[in-house]
């Protein structure tokens, strides 16, 4: 485990009990695992401080792509791009579930176990969900730091 660089923090823990209850809910509506829910918004927000969650509630960093709603800009892989935005978090972490639910390049993963966090973790960054080469591990880590994995369960 490589979590030796990754240090417990409370900011990260804060998050998690903020936000455990909307992940498995959202585990049990859409069959992603909480873990990989938590680790994503924790790792993609910076635990809900960065810049799109604060501005857009976008704890996912979704881009718009045909998105209809309401939009923030923001530089990320190319300057000013476009991100969805949301009126609170729970309506990132819908959108978000359905964003890979309905993805063709997601698919997949829905064969996996809710069990399955690296296999789900893998998959997430080989479907191209993030450009960040060590996504997975990162993910991986989290959940294993902060014992995620239990709200699959």
């Amino acid at each position: 485990m490589s979590t030796a660089q990754m240090k417990w923090n409370s900011t990260y823990q804060q998050y998690i009990d903020q936000y455990k209850d909307v992940a498995i809910e959202q585990m049990k509506k859409y069959h992603i695992p909480a873990s990989i829910t938590l680790a994503q918004g924790l790792f993609e927000s910076g635990a809900g401080r960065s810049e799109l969650a604060r501005k857009g509630n976008n704890h996912f960093g979704i881009k718009c792509h045909g998105w209809k709603g309401r939009k923030v800009y923001h530089d990320d892989d190319a300057s000013n791009e476009c991100f969805r935005a949301y009126n609170n978090a729970y309506e990132s972490y819908e959108d978000h579930s359905r964003f890979l639910v309905s993805g063709k390049r997601y698919q997949s993963l829905f064969s996996l176990k809710n069990t399955d966090y690296r296999g789900w973790a893998q998959g997430l960054k080989a479907a191209g969900y993030a450009t960040n080469p060590s996504y997975a591990t990162k993910l991986i880590n989290i959940i294993e730091l902060y014992k995620l994995y239990e709200y699959d369960h």
